[in-house]
């Protein structure tokens, strides 16, 4: 099993799916108050933006500087092997 905690974007139902079946933690970018390794999100999630009018996402001290994966770039099908790259 996987350590890492991921905090992922509302709205990427199947990139959390994806995470959750290679057993990392995964956790919504709007509740990252844990400490987290990274976090997946996509300019191109009409779902997000309609629920965070505004565009900014906050974290707390300890989430400040992750590891930001854009989905859009990448691709679900890279999204592991992108985070495998962390360690």
């Amino acid at each position: 099993m996987r350590s890492k905690r991921i905090a992922v974007q509302e709205g990427l139902h199947d990139a959390a799916k994806l995470l959750e079946d290679y057993g990392y933690a995964v956790t919504s970018v709007d509740d990252a108050s844990d400490t987290i390794d990274a976090i997946v999100y996509s300019f191109k999630n009409t779902e997000y933006l309609a629920h965070n009018m505004t565009g900014r996402l906050g974290f707390s001290d300890n989430n400040k500087f992750v590891k930001m994966i854009n989905l859009d770039e990448i691709g679900l099908d890279q999204l592991i092997n992108a985070l495998d790259e962390l360690d």
